[in-house]
């Protein structure tokens, strides 16, 4: 069921909470678009079934009571309750120890962020190092575009908190509506592209939105699964904006007038049911719609239903509703598209060490015991203090002594001839402090989130030692944070490749017919400096052959385009920047044989470990010094050196200012071989002289580096 219905015992029909018969639901659709929603709907029961299952794996609670209290534990979750008035004297409060501890590893995690790092191999499975690099050009300007850092640190404290953290890569067109002003003064309404919410987005999926049909199909295995349902409860505004007017009935109705807030629908099946009910959707107000994604990779299916209805073609439906994200494969001797689940999928630490279970186990999770017996004992110190600073007193009176009076400052009485002696707590406040101080140590062995010391005084070897136990650590949580880049890097490959290799038919010349195609401006750093790489997608170079020095003159011409050269009639430079200066590369890209690449992404999890523990700088430090050892300075070129790792490393923002200067037409010249003309022939060794020119897809003016 899509909502919750209570039925006839002896018909088996359908009720209202009233105990009266639903009446049927005025969407009817045609009797397959019935059996998918019954299929839908069955699927969904057994996503919400396994949601609200306890697991053993889970300590016994559900998958949503093990995320609601790993998320209380961040939290420092207190919550309000009823307090009798002589008890609020109490400590009610809790320390944020957990909360501190798992925020070091987000600062951590976070601090070692990278972007994935991509290869490229063409139909005969030869690696292409020019075209892997446009694609990671590509992709890191697509993510950052997508506010890729802060959702970075989402991703990584999404893990750290929840059983599992999943991420959304899709590819949005969003339309606004603007108001251009015409010559007579009066505005006209269009319909415009929104820029600022257009293109790549990533999206952090709320756990309890992903709705798995086995919870045992492996962890993080995503797409092996049958179906993913996605579940979200929006607003009937938000949802009419983006579901009206798309989707008709064989009437030609706009299918969403049948959605209503606050309102789904169920299917019953049966010899004599075969129909939609209105029901009440009780996870929602009147002003909400449930919105119901379901997704088939094996079948390459994806449906939408809101409130019930399906926005969606009816028409033939399971062959008219393709899979929305899509990856470029080579099946045979033909390329085609394959559906993708748009998810990725990873955590903080294994859970079940055969990798059966779907989830993995949170920060949150292994801190939970240790933080509950911290704050209980914190309590019971603060208490304890209270009454040992404040004490209440004895004194001769009423013989009536229960917890009403025995407060701090409180005075009560006992039967006459007792002694007056005030409440002492002795030895018991100093074992409690002390069981405070045990579990902070033990809460930082389960994480090992001590801060390593800095103090100059430390021992190296202490300091060396902690550095490596905490490498040890961290070095779990990178390999699962690497895994999350990968995929995240992998689905944005998919979108590049469907969305920015596209060409739209270019009327703008009378009688003529052309495709248009997309240029993307990123700008890198790359050995401390900053570059600015511009990409053209360019039909120019389809089913065109050249020759080596045909392949060479377009480089010198995008070349000259990069550096704003000018040259006389005779191929004479008149004006322009120097070519060994430039800070602006261009690259023509054959859009056809560039989505015919497979990409495979990999990420340096020692990479990762290494940023994260701040120890990068250290071991290029170490790493230098080798180098400039004066057993290895013979065997190294000493200028090479200097410029990776100390330079680059430390010369700013323009680290070639403090480079050694030479004559650049001399240096040109001698790696051109002597031919200083511009028909002449380019580098030899440079990331631009592909290996199989006629095959790559890319043509750039990387004469340099």
């Amino acid at each position: 069921m899509i909502g919750q219905i209570i039925t006839d015992p002896k018909t088996g029909l359908p009720l209202d909470h009233a105990g009266n018969r639903l009446a049927l639901s005025s969407y009817q659709p045609p009797t397959e678009v019935l059996e998918l929603f019954a299929k839908v709907q069955r699927d969904y029961q057994i996503g919400y079934q396994l949601q609200h299952r306890p697991f053993k794996e889970f300590d016994g609670l559900t998958l949503l009571d093990r995320a609601k209290r790993d998320q209380e534990t961040f939290a420092a979750y207190v919550g309000c309750e009823y307090v009798a008035a002589h008890k609020r004297w109490r400590w009610k409060g809790r320390k944020n120890t957990a909360r501190n501890k798992i925020i070091y590893i987000l600062a951590r995690a976070i601090a070692g962020m990278l972007y994935p790092y991509v290869s490229a191999k063409n139909e005969k499975n030869e690696q292409d190092k020019m075209t892997a690099r446009v694609m990671q050009i590509l992709e890191q300007n697509f993510l950052e575009k997508a506010d890729y850092e802060v959702n970075y640190l989402y991703m990584a404290l999404s893990a750290l908190v929840n059983p599992a953290v999943f991420v959304e890569v899709e590819f949005v067109e969003a339309l606004q509506t603007i108001k251009v002003k015409l010559a007579d003064g009066t505005y006209d309404v269009q319909q415009a592209v929104d820029e600022l919410l257009s293109g790549l987005n990533l999206n952090i999926v709320p756990i309890d939105e992903i709705f798995l049909p086995d919870f045992f199909s492996g962890t993080g295995k995503l797409q092996n699964l049958p179906c993913i349902l996605r579940v979200r409860r929006i607003s009937y505004d938000y949802a009419k904006s983006i579901h009206a007017g798309k989707h008709f009935d064989k009437n030609g109705k706009d299918l969403f007038d049948h959605v209503q807030a606050g309102k789904t629908r169920i299917f019953i099946a049966g010899q004599e049911n075969q129909t939609l009910y209105d029901i009440e959707w009780t996870e929602a107000d009147a002003d909400y719609v449930q919105e119901i994604t379901a997704m088939y990779r094996s079948e390459d299916l994806e449906v939408t239903f809101v409130g019930g209805v399906g926005m969606f073609d009816e028409e033939n439906v399971y062959n008219s509703n393709p899979m929305t994200h899509r990856r470029m494969t080579l099946i045979k001797d033909q390329w085609l598209s394959i559906p993708v689940y748009p998810y990725a999928m990873s955590g903080f630490e294994p859970r079940d060490p055969a990798r059966r279970f779907a989830y993995f186990r949170s920060a949150a999770e292994k801190e939970f015991w240790d933080d509950a017996t911290l704050n209980k004992m914190h309590q019971l110190a603060v208490d304890g203090t209270y009454l040992d600073v404040i004490k209440p007193t004895i004194v001769s009176g009423l013989a009536k002594v229960d917890s009403t009076v025995m407060v701090p400052g409180g005075t009560f009485g006992v039967p006459a001839g007792s002694n007056v002696q005030q409440y002492s707590l002795g030895p018991n406040l100093v074992g409690a402090w002390n069981a405070v101080d045990r579990q902070d140590k033990d809460m930082n062995d389960s994480t090992k989130s001590d801060p390593v010391s800095n103090n100059p005084n430390e021992s190296a070897t202490k300091t060396n030692a902690a550095l490596q136990q905490a490498r040890l650590f961290f070095g779990v949580f990178g390999v699962f944070l690497a895994s999350l880049i990968k995929q995240v890097g992998e689905l944005t490959s998919d979108i590049i490749v469907m969305h920015a290799t596209i060409g739209d038919l270019d009327m703008s010349t009378p009688g003529a017919l052309a495709m248009k195609y997309k240029t993307f401006l990123a700008h890198t750093k790359e050995k401390g400096k900053k570059m600015t790489h511009r990409i053209v997608f360019s039909d120019r170079h389809m089913n065109k052959k050249y020759t080596d020095k045909q392949l060479m003159d377009n480089r010198w011409r995008i070349s000259d385009v990069a550096n704003n050269v000018k040259r006389d009639g005779k191929g004479k430079k008149i004006s322009g920047e120097n070519e060994m200066e430039s800070d602006q590369l261009i690259y023509e890209v054959n859009p056809y044989q560039f989505a015919r690449y497979t990409y495979a992404h990999d990420i340096d999890v020692d990479m990762i470990v290494m940023k994260s523990m701040g120890a990068e700088r250290d071991e290029k430090a170490r790493a230098f010094a080798m180098m400039s050892d004066p057993r290895v300075l013979p065997f190294t070129d000493a200028k090479a050196v200097a410029e990776d790792f100390v330079i680059d490393e430390y010369g700013g923002d323009d680290p070639d200012k403090y480079k050694k200067k030479g004559n650049s037409s001399d240096m040109l010249n001698s790696m051109m071989g002597g031919q200083g003309n511009p028909g002449g022939s380019p580098p030899t060794q440079t990331p631009g002289a592909i290996g199989a020119p006629v095959v790559s897809p890319i043509q750039q003016n990387q004469l340099t580096h």
